[in-house]
């Protein structure tokens, strides 16, 4: 039989009244769930799931669901990753493709990553031969000075590295000012599948909202969509 059934579920949403993370963990069979915060393994010594909980910071969540005499489950594991942008609105302005939107644009700013380039596991967001454009409001005037945006990249698929990443600045989310823009140059002259990780520094800026746009490559003369605008898939906007 399938003994997956056993597993921890967990439920990961981020809560923008509260900026955090709400953190719920549920089995098929009532089972106790135990977790750890640190990265450590599970136990029946570790704290026992009451109820819903929120993660506020950087974070290595374990949980493993533990019976008498019965099946325990595979230990759950997840890294949320917090930064200046996680759980603060964020709005789309542009279109994502209508089978990769998932949960929408708050899930650029969850906290959670794509742990492969396997683009169809619900962390990536895809925008075919679009801008990615959002608006993320800092609710405060914030400082920044450097950001990180990453792509799936599975070119065998059509979808293809960025190939440019766009900051802007704003006091009233209605004039924007640039802050920094990365070309981005795809040298490959074959198909390749990775995460394409794209980290960068500027001096510093203070403002309460930010504009960020990722825009998609143009296929390569190896690539049979030839001069045509690719697919890029986006995990998290990252801002520091």
């Amino acid at each position: 039989y399938a003994t997956h059934v056993f597993d921890v579920q967990a439920k990961l949403t981020p809560n923008f009244d509260t900026n955090a993370l709400d953190v719920e963990f549920s089995t098929i069979d009532d089972a106790p769930v135990y977790y750890t915060l640190d990265g450590s393994e599970p136990t029946a010594s570790s704290t026992k799931y009451e109820g819903k909980f929120s993660i506020k910071e950087n974070t290595e969540l374990k949980a493993i669901a533990i019976r008498e005499g019965g099946i325990n489950s595979r230990v759950f594991s997840e890294k949320i990753s917090v930064n200046k942008a996680t759980f603060k609105p964020i709005t789309l302005l542009s279109q994502p493709a209508q089978n990769y939107a998932y949960t929408g644009e708050t899930m650029l700013v969850d906290g959670l990553k794509g742990t492969s380039s396997n683009y169809r596991t619900g962390r990536w967001m895809g925008f075919q031969a679009t801008d990615l454009v959002a608006v993320i409001d800092m609710l405060e005037a914030t400082e920044i000075s450097s950001a990180e945006i990453r792509n799936a990249v599975v070119t065998g698929d059509w979808i293809m590295d960025a190939s440019e990443i766009v900051i802007e600045a704003s006091d009233d989310n209605q004039t924007f000012k640039p802050v920094h823009t990365e070309k981005i140059t795809d040298t490959k002259t074959e198909h390749w599948s990775d995460v394409s990780e794209h980290g960068f520094s500027f001096e510093p800026v203070t403002a309460r909202y930010f504009k960020v746009t990722v825009k998609p490559a143009i296929f390569p003369d190896w690539h049979a969509g030839k001069g045509k605008k690719a697919f890029i898939f986006v995990d998290e906007i990252v801002l520091k």
